[in-house]
């Protein structure tokens, strides 16, 4: 195939994808929102400079009620659907200290279970891969791939028990635009399909759950906020990334809410580049006959630590996915970079790929997330009371503000807090 039929397949692709008439209007009123700023050459800032207090970051009281009432009771992205797309497959990952365990069944349904044998407790998976069945590697149990138990080692030793009752730990789970979302508690009685307020039907125009997954890494830093801080605002870009992504660009972001997600985009489109998605560049809403793409431009923000980004190489798109969560106590976390590819690269593409992802690991693990870790040290001494989001910094004030309203509601109040949008700039 060349490389026209290969762009103008990808075009069809983008073509054919579809959204919801009420996420089109609300991701054509962010885009008129654009275009206008960039022709009266405005931008538009918070109220007022926010001040939140550095224990935020280095409290343990606080870190143990984030870890009861933000991530027990939010649905979270664990995963790209593409990263399991066979029945069979299986990923293994730790959020706040629960080892969760995610498996594709031979109907294709995803479950999230709590990677324990409920014998003794020991992980039954570790890393990622296929299974029909999941087996203890201590005593041998075994458990079908929706944690069902379906075999004791020496049954008739061991003593008359319920299997139906010794089932895995199931979570929550729902898989909502490409992606799987979980709520980490076994007992809770939500779906979370209904508590993502839209933000679903909004990256709906991605069509993620048929995308291929090229690489992953994963890497350790600081307190979770502290390490996601930085996927909030792009003030610092210029200054910290200055020999990765040089000086030139742009130090703001425009910033546009939905609940508690969100999107941050540059003002201006990146230089020499001429993809898809760049609103700036068509200077106009597009109609109904072409790519949703220039309405999907920024970083999509998926409360509470995800964000999509989305690059073009050679003709094809790609999105880096990062998840980024909080480790067994409040100074450790996990940053895991996922690279989709929008369709199954060639050889070139697929380096061209993995050298990009490499890349965006060298500037999160080697400069966002050791800065983040000087900034816990300072934290953590009492000296510093209190820290600053400027005006420019909305994604930030936007963030720690439903961090603090989380924690203050009821678990009553929470699957309304979460259903409803709160009202667009």
């Amino acid at each position: 195939m060349s490389s026209v039929q290969e762009q103008q397949q990808q075009q069809n692709g983008a073509l054919n994808r579809t959204l919801a008439p009420s996420a089109r209007t609300v991701l054509e009123r962010h885009a008129t929102e654009l275009l206008h700023h960039t022709v009266e050459d405005t931008f538009p800032l918070a109220p007022e400079v926010m001040t939140v207090g550095s224990r935020q970051y280095t409290c343990p009281e606080r870190f143990a009620q984030e870890k009861q009432q933000i991530f027990s009771r939010v649905p979270l992205v664990l995963a790209a659907s593409c990263e399991l797309p066979k029945p069979g497959d299986f990923k293994t990952l730790e959020v706040a200290g629960i080892p969760v365990l995610l498996v594709r069944n031979r109907d294709g349904a995803v479950h999230a279970l709590l990677n324990a044998c409920t014998h003794r407790g020991a992980a039954v998976a570790s890393g990622c891969g296929s299974a029909a069945r999941f087996t203890c590697p201590y005593h041998g149990w075994t458990f079908a791939q929706d944690g069902g138990l379906v075999g004791i080692a020496s049954s008739a030793d061991f003593g008359a028990v319920d299997k139906a009752a010794l089932a895995m730990k199931r979570f929550p789970v729902a898989e909502r635009a490409g992606l799987i979302w979980v709520i980490l508690d076994p007992e809770g009685p939500h779906d979370p399909a209904d508590m993502l307020g839209g933000i679903d039907e909004l990256i709906a125009g991605f069509d993620l759950a048929g995308w291929t997954r090229i690489v992953s890494r994963t890497m350790n830093g600081p307190n979770w906020k502290l390490a996601f801080d930085a996927h909030l605002e792009f003030y610092h870009i210029p200054v910290l990334h200055r020999d990765t992504f040089g000086p030139e660009r742009s130090n703001r972001a425009f910033y546009f809410s939905h609940g508690p997600h969100q999107r941050v985009i540059a003002p201006c489109g990146r230089p020499g580049d001429a993809a898809r998605d760049d609103l700036y560049t068509l200077g106009r809403l597009p109609t109904a006959d072409e790519p949703l793409d220039p309405l999907l431009v920024g970083e999509w923000i998926l409360f509470p630590g995800v964000s999509i980004n989305t690059f073009y190489l050679k003709d094809q798109r790609g999105v880096l996915l990062s998840i980024v969560l909080p480790g067994p106590d409040v100074g450790t976390s996990t940053t895991t970079q996922t690279f989709l590819a929008e369709t199954p690269p060639d050889e070139a593409t697929r380096a061209a790929m993995e050298e990009l992802c490499a890349f965006l690991a060298h500037v999160v693990g080697d400069e966002d997330l050791p800065t983040s870790a000087l900034q816990q040290k300072s934290m953590a001494t009492g000296l510093l009371g209190e820290v600053r989001f400027g005006r420019n910094e909305g994604g930030l004030q936007h963030f720690h503000r439903w961090l603090d309203d989380l924690l203050k509601a009821d678990d009553s109040e929470i699957p309304a807090l979460l259903a409803e949008p709160c009202p667009q700039r």
